[in-house]
């Protein structure tokens, strides 16, 4: 059985994911959460995940879909800015039903355990809105409850709050359904 049925979760959910996953990695995601956000996105769709075109941005050591990340010793499928996602995209690579958004969580973060640039919000969800198909799914995992990208195009469809272990703060997955 796939993850949670989203015909029987309200708009806003809650999961407690009380382990890290082996590899430690600075600001992953705890275990199971990669894929239990892709297997409600799935649902979400309607769509099974193997039907799915996903892209995993700023995917750390995340493990599923197409693996976009600034970090080479992550080993993604991509190695670029998230800035600069669109230029470098293969042609292949143009249409995704689902991304999965997991960045930096302010610009120091960014810099002093990433040694990556200051985010512009803005402009890597832009990016991503010119790659995601209508009707498809941006999942932005943070521990802030973000902005709605562009209420023109987004509606929100679904919130996951996402406990952790004691001493860790809570993230907060928030999906946006593209119009």
């Amino acid at each position: 059985m796939a993850g949670y049925r989203s015909i029987t979760q309200t708009k806003n959910v809650a999961w407690f994911l009380p382990r890290p996953k082996p590899d430690h990695y600075k600001g992953g995601m705890p275990l199971y959460c990669e894929e239990w956000l892709l297997d409600l996105a799935s649902d979400i769709l309607d769509k099974s995940q193997d039907d799915c075109q996903v892209l995993n941005l700023f995917c750390g050591m995340n493990k599923r879909g197409y693996r976009v990340d600034i970090s080479e010793k992550v080993s993604p499928d991509l190695l670029c800015d998230a800035h600069n996602l669109i230029d470098k995209l293969p042609s292949e690579h143009k249409q995704f039903d689902i991304i999965l958004a997991d960045p930096p969580y302010s610009n120091e973060e960014a810099t002093q355990l990433y040694g990556t640039p200051k985010l512009n919000y803005n402009k890597w969800t832009e990016q991503c809105s010119q790659i995601l198909v209508s009707g498809g799914l941006l999942i932005v995992y943070h521990k802030f409850v973000m902005p709605n990208p562009d209420p023109e195009q987004y509606v929100v469809v679904k919130r996951v709050f996402i406990g952790n272990r004691t001493r860790h703060l809570p993230r907060v997955a928030i999906y946006f359904q593209k119009k």
